[in-house]
């Protein structure tokens, strides 16, 4: 429990902006302001030198003029292995330069710097930070960060160093779904069962939850972590690259530069078909051909974006389906489908889920702070002692021991805090035994991400006859132990170990 009454800022850490919230010392709530006109931070660092960076709105201006030393969409790559599926699918997608870290994780090279990207985001949540102390008018110690449903461990582990290194205690690490949830709960008395709908710029969730009291209980979660409205406008640009050959024969996919400013454009125009029928998209002095500049126009139809991303649209529609037969629930047993994430703003997301009894409306629930607020609430529950959810295992923890055994341990959609313990079939070595720890979606994921090892010494297997059991805990902020436990109950800490964990310093 919470010593102090000093409040606790939330913070929705986001792929394209990041946003905060608090209820200041007289109950009342706080949205942090960026801008005279806006409550989002972009989620954008330029460097104008190795050491030296801007972060939000002028940062956001540089993706043009010098999009090689502005790093934007950061949390796409924050806590993943250079070598993944997911980085080697979208790295060279980036004006910026992606390369592998002394670590094996993901980073920036800037000025010929490795930069890492726990670096990158504590940049951009330090300025939120300060933003949200002069709003308060006194610095806050304390914070409640947001992650995706689907964020590994090693992902939540990294967004929370980078707001220590901003100097925030963290009090807890909340699934997004579950904090636009505490948003709802706190907008709605009844008992009602709703499904989150959670698509920002770099991921998809879709959760299910039960609300009742006040109080949030995860029914089950899934998603799509290749899914986020970046991927829109990617498809966006690929048209617009495609139309451009087409007129002067000219490829311009090789131009990473040029890609980016396409993309920009993409985006600029996608948000604006959320609320006219066609608009045009213009990007000066795009290709040379003859000896002259050619400028890039084309006007873009809702029709046109719509039939572009129809798979998309469709892939969120399958993971809201899955969700759903997990929990053994249908579509018309749920009292409302709460729509988070700037994406959700599209007309043809609404229309595609329009077979929900209700949807929430903008007006209610802000696609784009709903999850700050959210957070902004577990951390008033927090200070008084309580915190109003009850949240789940994202992905399954399983162990592989020498010789190839494999084991699932703790199953997804699992509650936290959980404890699971299983008895593990050692080969007859006489040192110690090493025990890989990892997450995934499933066995054979080449997305698989090792967690690290434990090390079971002779000493214990001489002392305790009979079959080895190793234990494992997951506690309610996503951080996992492990020890062994004998016939008579006598548990035993094992350190994890990894050696490849992201740097942390």
């Amino acid at each position: 429990m919470s010593t102090s009454a000093d409040p606790i800022l939330g913070i929705d850490f986001g792929t394209t902006n990041t946003a905060a919230a608090f209820f200041d010392k007289t109950g009342k709530l706080r949205v942090v302001p960026v801008t005279d006109k806006s409550f989002t931070l972009p989620s954008v660092a330029w460097f104008h030198a190795a050491d030296k960076a801007i972060v939000g709105h002028a940062a956001r201006r540089q993706i043009i003029d010098d999009p090689r030393h502005t790093i934007f969409g950061a949390k796409r790559f924050l806590g993943r292995r250079f070598q993944s599926e997911y980085v080697a699918r979208h790295r060279d997608r980036f004006a910026f330069e992606l390369l592998e870290a002394p670590d094996g994780y993901t980073a920036a090279k800037v000025y010929g710097k490795v930069t890492t990207l726990t670096d990158v985001a504590h940049l951009i949540i330090r300025q939120i930070h300060t933003l949200a102390s002069h709003a308060a008018g006194a610095p806050f110690a304390e914070c409640v960060l947001t992650v995706p449903a689907h964020a590994s461990i090693r992902q939540r582990e990294a967004v929370r160093h980078a707001a220590e290194m901003a100097g925030l205690k963290v009090r807890a690490i909340v699934n997004e779904p579950t904090a636009a949830a505490l948003y709802y709960a706190n907008l709605r008395n009844p008992e009602q069962t709703v499904m989150v709908f959670d698509l920002g710029g770099g991921t998809f969730d879709a959760t299910l939850l039960s609300v009742q009291n006040k109080v949030v209980k995860v029914l089950a979660t899934g998603g799509d972590a290749f899914l986020g409205g970046a991927n829109f406008d990617e498809l966006i640009a690929e048209r617009l690259v495609d139309d451009f050959q087409r007129q002067h024969g000219i490829d311009l996919r090789p131009n990473k530069v040029v890609m980016q400013r396409l993309i920009f454009a993409a985006e600029s125009a996608k948000m604006a078909l959320s609320q006219t029928e066609a608009t045009p998209i213009r990007v000066p002095c795009i290709a040379q051909k003859d000896g002259a500049f050619i400028d890039f126009q084309y006007t873009l139809t809702r029709s046109q974006l719509e039939d572009m991303v129809f798979q998309l649209v469709e892939r969120t529609a399958a993971a809201c389906d899955d969700v759903l037969e997990r929990a053994g629930l249908k579509a018309e047993q749920i009292d409302e489908l709460v729509m988070v994430g700037g994406q959700t703003r599209m007309p043809a997301i609404r229309q595609r889920f329009a077979h929900f009894k209700r949807l929430s409306s903008e007006k209610e629930i802000h696609p784009e702070l709903g999850v700050a607020v959210g957070a902004a609430i577990l951390g008033r529950n927090l200070a008084r002692g309580v915190t109003g959810l009850a949240d789940v295992v994202p992905m399954p923890i399983g162990i592989m021991v020498p010789g190839g055994g494999q084991h699932e341990v703790i199953p997804a959609n699992t509650p936290v805090p959980s404890v699971r313990t299983v008895d593990v079939d050692l080969p007859p070595w006489p040192g110690p035994v090493p025990v890989a720890l990892f997450e995934a979606v499933d066995r054979t994921t080449v997305e698989r991400e090792l967690l690290g090892t434990v090390r079971i010494e002779p000493e214990w297997r001489v002392a305790n006859k009979g079959p080895t059991s190793l234990e494992l805990r997951m506690g309610q902020d996503f951080v996992l132990s492990a020890a062994l436990v004998s016939q008579e109950g006598r548990r035993q800490p094992l350190p994890i170990v990894d050696p490849r964990a992201p740097q942390r310093g």
